[in-house]
């Protein structure tokens, strides 16, 4: 189910809060297929400390990655075809930008 911009920002911040909140230890992108993003191009492992959002359209996912990237989280905010889902990760040795 699609949620809000301010919805999305709220669980991303707690989350992010919970689990170390340096925003230069995160990544955070948009896409249209987050587990593939996130198990297979960032290498992403169980355990590791992430979570996915769907947003209503692709520009609100690119808004909220670039509220992310613009307090340091590296990350991609170009809107994408089809990228309703933001996505964020906290950034391990084996995980891949």
């Amino acid at each position: 189910m699609a949620k809000s911009k301010s919805e999305i920002l709220n669980d991303f911040q707690e989350f992010m809060g919970r689990h170390g909140a340096n925003y230069r230890e995160w990544y955070v992108g948009t896409s249209p297929d987050p587990k593939q993003n996130l198990f297979g191009t960032h290498k992403f492992k169980a355990g590791d400390k992430g979570l996915f959002r769907h947003g209503l359209s692709e520009l609100q996912a690119a808004e909220v990655a670039e509220f992310f990237i613009n307090l340091g989280a590296k990350g991609n905010a170009s809107p994408t075809r089809d990228a309703e889902f933001v996505y964020a990760y906290k950034r391990a040795a084996h995980t891949k930008p």
